[in-house]
């Protein structure tokens, strides 16, 4: 193995998108995995896919170099940061909701 580089699964909200301008990483939402790409003049995500593209949600985790993703790190706290709800405090919700109507 010469010259190549290892990747892995980092989450997006730690590194610095804006570095990924013009490049198409491979981004992971849940079990799905697609190609995406950031736009750093409109700071959105987009699926790329043949024939076209789509704005999305930043991808919670994308596929990138570990070298890369070290040089490229934000964990300043100016990035967005992803809200995860505990599955147990949604279903909580539910009757709370259904006492409304």
């Amino acid at each position: 193995m010469q010259n190549e580089t290892l990747k892995r699964w980092v989450i997006t909200s730690t590194i610095d998108p804006t570095a990924l301008t013009g490049t198409t990483v491979s981004g992971r939402f849940g079990n799905s995995v697609m190609f995406c790409a950031y736009s750093k003049l409109l700071r959105q995500w987009y699926w790329i896919y043949p024939g076209g593209e789509e704005k999305i949600a930043e991808p919670p985790m994308i596929f990138v170099g570990e070298e890369w993703a070290r040089e490229h790190r934000n964990l300043s706290g100016s990035g967005k940061r992803i809200k995860v709800e505990k599955p147990l405090a949604i279903r909580s919700k539910k009757p709370q909701q259904l006492l409304l109507f």
